[in-house]
C-alpha cells in the first residue's frame, strides 16, 4: 500500500478549515460576498472530505453528502471569483445546482444502481465546476491585471486536468469506479488536490492584496497629482499677482511720489526755518511743529502704499482667516485707485455696505477684485462715462459682491468663453486673469460670473458663503 486515501481527506479536511479561517480573520475589513462564498466554499470542502475519509464507519448517505459538500465548494468559489471579476452572484443560483446535483446524484445511485453512471457523473460535475474556475480566474487576470488570478486558474486547470483524465479512464473500462481507496493514483491525486488548495487560497489572499496595494498607489499618485496642481496653481496665481503689479508701477509709482513730495517738501522747509530762526524762537515753533506732523503723515502713508504691494505680491501658501468684506473691499480699491485716477475713472462704494464675514485668505480674494477691477478701467477707456460702483448685499448664506462698469459690456463671443484659458479680448492680455479668479472663487466655495447689465456696462458678480455666526 502506497498511500491510502482517507488519510488525504482528513489532511484537506483540517487544511482546507485553517485556510479558510485565516482569510476569514486576515480580510476582517473587507468581508465583501466574494469572501463570504470563498471561505464558505473552503468550509464546505473540509466537510466533505470528511465525510469522505469517515464514508466506511457512518451511514450510506454519508456518501452523497461527502460529494456534495465538495461540489457546493466548487460551485461557492465559482461565485466567488465571478464577484471579483464584476459580475453578480446570487445564492439563489448556488442553492439550485447544489440541489440539482444531489438530485441527480442519489437518483444514480440509489435508483438505477448504476455505479459507474454516478462515478461518471460526480466527478463530471467537479470537472465542469474546474473549468468555471480556470475561467473566472484568468478572466480577472486578463482584464483586472491581477496576477495572483493566473495562479488560482492554473491550479484549477490542473485539477480539471486531472478529473478529465480520471473521467477518460473511468469511461474506458480501464479503472474501476473508485474513490481511489488505495495507491499511487489516490497519492497523485490527493497531492495535486493538497498543493491546488495551498496555490488557489494564497492566490485568492494575492488578489485582495494586489487590489489593495494598487488602491494605495492610485490614492498616493491622485495625492501627489493633486499637490502638483496645488503647487502650480500657487505659482500661478503668483505670477498673476506680478503681472498685475507690473502693469499698475506707473500708477503705483504715482501714487507713492505725491506722499514722497510731500515729505521732501516739508523737510526743506523745516530745514530753512531752522536755519532762518534761534531754536529758543517761540514764533516758529508751531508752524515747524506742524511741518513735521506732515511729515510724520505722509510718511505713514507712503508706508501703508509699500506695506499694500508687498502684502499682494509677497509669496504665501493659502491663509484663510475671517474677513470682513466692508473692511476689505475699500483697501483694495486703494490700492487700484492711482490707476483709476490715471484713466479718469470713478470708483464709487456703496456707503451702506452691511457688516459680512467670510472666512478667505485676503491675499488671494484681493487678486480677484485687482483682476475685475483692472478689466473694468480698461473697458471705460473709451467710454464717455468712466464710473464704476461697488456693491455688497447677502442672499440665502451667501455674500454677494457686485461690480458695476458703464462701459460697452462683453461682446456675445466674449460671454460664451468667459473664464477659457487664454481666451482675451485684449491684445496685450494673457487670457489668464479671469480664469485664476474663477479658480480662486471656487476653492473658496464661491463663484465668480460676468455679465451684461440691462442697461448696458459690465457686471462682475462674485459670491462667497458667509462664515458661520455671521452677523
Amino acid at each position: 500500500m502506497l498511500f491510502d486515501a482517507r488519510t488525504g481527506f482528513v489532511y484537506m479536511s483540517a487544511m482546507s478549515v485553517v485556510m479558510a479561517l485565516a482569510i476569514w480573520i486576515v480580510l476582517r475589513g473587507q468581508r465583501t460576498s466574494s469572501v463570504w462564498y470563498w471561505c464558505g466554499g473552503g468550509l464546505a470542502v473540509a466537510a466533505g472530505s470528511m465525510l469522505m475519509a469517515l464514508r466506511d464507519v457512518l451511514p450510506p448517505i454519508a456518501y452523497e453528502l461527502g460529494n456534495l459538500c465538495i461540489f457546493v465548494a466548487f460551485a461557492a468559489k465559482v461565485q466567488s471569483l465571478r464577484v471579483e471579476a464584476g459580475q453578480s452572484a446570487s445564492w439563489h443560483r448556488l442553492v439550485g445546482e447544489s440541489l440539482l446535483f444531489l438530485v441527480v446524484f442519489t437518483i444514480l445511485l440509489r435508483v438505477t444502481h448504476q455505479t459507474s453512471l454516478n462515478f461518471l457523473f460526480g466527478i463530471a460535475s467537479f470537472t465542469l465546476m474546474n473549468v468555471l474556475l480556470t475561467k473566472w480566474a484568468w478572466r480577472l487576470w486578463r482584464e483586472q491585471q491581477i496576477f495572483s488570478a493566473f495562479w488560482i486558474g492554473l491550479g484549477y486547470a490542473v485539477m480539471t486536468l486531472m478529473f478529465s483524465f480520471r473521467f477518460i479512464v473511468v469511461a474506458s473500462g480501464y479503472f474501476h469506479p473508485t474513490i481511489l481507496t488505495q495507491g499511487a493514483d489516490a497519492l497523485v491525486l490527493a497531492l495535486a488536490s493538497v498543493v491546488v488548495a495551498i496555490i488557489s487560497n494564497m492566490g485568492y489572499l494575492g488578489i485582495h492584496l494586489e487590489r489593495s496595494t494598487s488602491a494605495k498607489m492610485t490614492a498616493a499618485a491622485a495625492q501627489a497629482r493633486a499637490e502638483e496642481n496645488q503647487r502650480l496653481s500657487e505659482q500661478l496665481t503668483q505670477l498673476d499677482r506680478q503681472r498685475c503689479l507690473g502693469a499698475m508701477s506707473v500708477s503705483l509709482g504715482h501714487e507713492l511720489n505725491q506722499p514722497l513730495a510731500a515729505i521732501l517738501t516739508n523737510a526743506q522747509i523745516v530745514q530753512r526755518g531752522l536755519q532762518q530762526a534761534a531754536t529758543s524762537d517761540a514764533a516758529h515753533a508751531a508752524p515747524i511743529g506742524e511741518f513735521l506732523e506732515r511729515i510724520v503723515s505722509n510718511t505713514q502713508r507712503a508706508s501703508q502704499i509699500i506695506e499694500r504691494i508687498r502684502g499682494f505680491i509677497r509669496p504665501r501658501p493659502t491663509q484663510c482667516e475671517l474677513l470682513a468684506l466692508q473692511q476689505l473691499v475699500p483697501e483694495v480699491v486703494k490700492l487700484i485707485a492711482a490707476e483709476a485716477r490715471a484713466q479718469r475713472v470713478t470708483i464709487t462704494l456703496d456707503p451702506d455696505m452691511p457688516p459680512l464675514r467670510i472666512n478667505a485668505d485676503s491675499v488671494q480674494l484681493s487678486q480677484i477684485l485687482i483682476n475685475v477691477l483692472r478689466n473694468a478701467i480698461e473697458a471705460l477707456a473709451g467710454a464717455e462715462r468712466r464710473e464704476i460702483h461697488i456693491s455688497l448685499s447677502e442672499e440665502t448664506g451667501m455674500a454677494v459682491l457686485r461690480i458695476d462698469d458703464t462701459g460697452a459690456g462683453l461682446s456675445a463671443e466674449a460671454l460664451a468663453r468667459v473664464g477659457e484659458p487664454f481666451f482675451s479680448t485684449k491684445t496685450s492680455g494673457l487670457g489668464m486673469g479671469i480664469t485664476i479668479s474663477q479658480t480662486i472663487a471656487a476653492q473658496h466655495g464661491g463663484d465668480l460670473t460676468l455679465t451684461n447689465a440691462p442697461g448696458g456696462g459690465a457686471v462682475a458678480t462674485l459670491t462667497l458663503p458667509l462664515a458661520f455666526g455671521n452677523g
